[in-house]
């Protein structure tokens, strides 16, 4: 059965036949990593879908859910979320519109806002989560422990790699 990378590896396979000098196995695993990610990115996002959610305000809720008092300023939501303060205050504005979190003045400084998790937004965490923990469950049941525990390691050893590589590319 062919796979839904299967044209691409083709594609891969054509250029190497041609060019001699071509990495063949680099690429291949670059694209299945990048074909990979894209493929649970859809899955993901066809769940929280369903569920009424898109990406971006589910990693705001799950980011507010981890914080120690469920609360979290504006600014270190848009780093969380690696977003513009501008798209950040988006995401809070349809988070609150929802009822999901509140925006409340800081206790020591009254000029400081807080967005707070609230009782609605907790419990909408808790009916989403489980059918997004059986659909993990799902993809990954294909890899054993020792296959994950593998994986693991190895994409740890790339990050840390690309890591290095961002560092050694910046001036100074």
């Amino acid at each position: 059965m062919d796979s839904s990378f299967s044209p691409i590896e083709q594609m891969l396979a054509n250029r190497a036949e041609r060019c001699k000098d071509f990495p063949y196995q680099e690429i291949l695993l670059t694209r299945l990593c990048m074909h990979m990610q894209s493929k649970l990115l859809e899955n993901r996002n066809k769940m929280l879908k369903a569920q009424g959610i898109n990406e971006t305000l589910f990693m705001a809720l799950i980011t507010l859910e981890a914080q120690e008092n469920q609360s979290i300023q504006p600014s270190e939501l848009s780093s969380a979320l690696g977003s513009s303060r501008t798209n950040a205050t988006r995401v809070a504005d349809e988070l609150e519109k929802r009822g999901w979190i509140e925006r409340r003045e800081s206790d020591n400084d009254r000029r400081c806002l807080h967005l707070q998790l609230t009782e609605e937004g907790y419990a909408f965490l808790n009916q989403l989560l489980p059918p997004q923990h059986r659909c993990l469950h799902q993809i990954w049941s294909s890899l054993n422990e020792d296959e994950k525990n593998q994986l693991e390691t190895i994409t740890r050893k790339l990050l840390t790699r690309l890591d290095q590589m961002d560092k050694e590319s910046q001036p100074g």
